[in-house]
């Protein structure tokens, strides 16, 4: 049997070094080039066009106001969605929220009275409801969209992302009444072509000293979210 000599041990680690570090370079000269080749505004417009047509996902949504410097929380819920159906669950105006809306049904837990109060709804779905909260694709409706910028990459929950910052002109009812000057960064999940990350601000139209800041985050697009009502009979503490 034949024995390897110990500075034959050292040219084979040498080697196999030397391989594994060319292998590295090369996935991070394709990696680098495959970056390099991201247009903004192809991947923001492939990321809004496939987003809005999701059948499913999760996601983590807080907005505030900014009043002279000073930061007011508006709401921060995490929220789920699957085939129109949507649930949220967490505080909104330093008021604890747990919401569903289930086949033009809202179900809405009242604190106070231990009780899920049932609301029966004139439109077909929670887009009409003109709440971000319940429906945060919404903020994506861009009627056109300026100032398209690249910023760079980030990862957002093991992905990575490309930055992109615009001044959008939006469709949204509930904001555009109240808001302008629109100003968004979005991380692009660009492989899968989604939004995994987006923060928007606007100022107010009838406060300047006023700001509106939105931060939402995406997860489990298109995966089997199952929403069904809460049991109406039952207090939360059953």
């Amino acid at each position: 049997m034949r024995i390897i000599s110990r500075t034959s041990w050292i040219i084979i680690l040498i080697v196999v070094s030397l391989a594994g570090g060319l292998l590295l370079s090369a996935e991070k000269i394709h990696d680098y080039y495959v970056k390099s080749k991201l247009e903004p505004q192809v991947e923001l417009d492939a990321a809004l066009g496939n987003i809005v047509s999701v059948t499913s996902f999760r996601y983590s949504l807080q907005s505030q106001f900014t009043v002279n410097d000073r930061e007011e929380v508006i709401s921060r819920v995490e929220g789920e969605k699957s085939n129109g159906n949507t649930h949220i669950k967490g505080e909104m105006v330093n008021t604890p929220v747990d919401i569903y809306y289930i086949d033009r049904t809202i179900y809405n837990y009242d604190s106070f009275s231990d009780k899920w109060l049932v609301i029966e709804s004139d439109t077909t779905n929670s887009e009409e409801l003109l709440i971000s909260e319940l429906n945060p694709l919404s903020n994506f409706r861009f009627k056109s969209i300026k100032n398209i910028e690249k910023l760079g990459f980030e990862i957002v929950d093991g992905t990575d992302c490309l930055m992109v910052s615009c001044r959008p002109s939006i469709e949204s009812q509930l904001l555009g009444t109240l808001w302008q000057d629109f100003s968004y960064e979005l991380w692009i999940d660009y492989e899968a072509k989604l939004i995994k990350k987006a923060v928007l601000s606007a100022n107010n139209k009838q406060s300047p000293g006023t700001r509106l800041n939105l931060k939402v985050q995406f997860s489990d697009f298109n995966k089997n979210i199952k929403i069904e009502p809460p049991d109406t009979a039952k207090t939360k503490e059953n």
